[in-house]
């Protein structure tokens, strides 16, 4: 058997995701793999991950062979969709109830120290394309990509922030109120198609990310560098400090000379 999980982005949302309020996650391929093997030295979970705790305590019988395809880089949700692909291993089915799985994941990736993990990365990674959650609301929707006119760019910063890490010494902003409306925002962007909204509301949450002081410098000096191509619509950094991962748009035109 075969487990395939997409990598997955906050397109927006870090930090608000965190109370439960409006955050938008750009799921993509390749996937991440979890199968079954006969070989018995092929068990690649470690005992301290999310879904090496899940598993001591749901053990499986057979041996599992994991297929990262980003070799570790970092900011595309390995961890998460490791957790996702054990516990769906461990149930020996594609199907689940969400709030059960939800309830797994927080006790398997959440010590009580620090801030506990939003779970919107396992939700997104659990369905397809675009995906719109308010955990607060109870809405979960994915949107397939309607900007025809825009392509995006998923960016390795080279530089890995462990998030489970970072939570344990953060604190929550207080303008997460904020940073939620820029997400509804964006929201309607994907509802009604407007690529100019979109690109303002990327570019609007990264200047509030900025005055958050909630940048890392490497991933800023990246951004700076890479705003001064005029293909650049809008840029921001993704996740924790967005450290692992920056995302560019621009027109679906120029995406062939921009990758150049």
């Amino acid at each position: 058997m075969k487990w395939s999980i997409p990598a997955k982005t906050f397109l927006l949302g870090e930090y608000a995701a965190l109370e439960g309020k409006s955050a938008i996650i750009l799921t993509t391929a390749p996937y991440f793999e979890l199968s079954v093997t006969s070989n018995e030295a092929s068990h690649p979970i470690h005992k301290d991950s999310p879904a090496g705790l899940w598993l001591q305590k749901h053990p499986i019988d057979s041996a599992l062979s994991w297929k990262d395809p980003y070799q570790g880089q970092g900011g595309l949700g390995a961890s998460s969709a490791q957790f996702l692909a054990c516990y769906l291993a461990s149930n020996g089915s594609s199907t689940f109830d969400l709030e059960s799985m939800l309830k797994a994941y927080y006790q398997s990736a959440w010590s009580g120290k620090g801030l506990r993990p939003s779970g919107y990365d396992v939700i997104a990674q659990s369905q397809y394309g675009c995906v719109y959650i308010n955990k607060t609301n109870k809405v979960i929707k994915p949107y397939t990509w309607p900007f025809q006119d825009l392509a995006f760019f998923l960016i390795h910063t080279g530089c890995k922030l462990a998030t489970h890490q970072y939570l344990q010494e953060t604190t929550l902003p207080s303008q997460t109120t904020m940073l939620s409306s820029i997400v509804e925002e964006a929201q309607s962007a994907f509802i009604h198609n407007d690529s100019n909204l979109l690109v303002l509301s990327i570019n609007t949450y990264h200047q509030q990310l900025l005055q958050l002081n909630k940048v890392a410098p490497h991933s800023l000096k990246l951004i700076n560098k890479l705003t001064s191509y005029e293909e650049v619509l809008a840029i921001k950094g993704c996740g924790a400090m967005g450290s692992d991962i920056i995302l560019v748009l621009c027109q679906s035109q120029d995406k062939a000379s921009l990758r150049t």
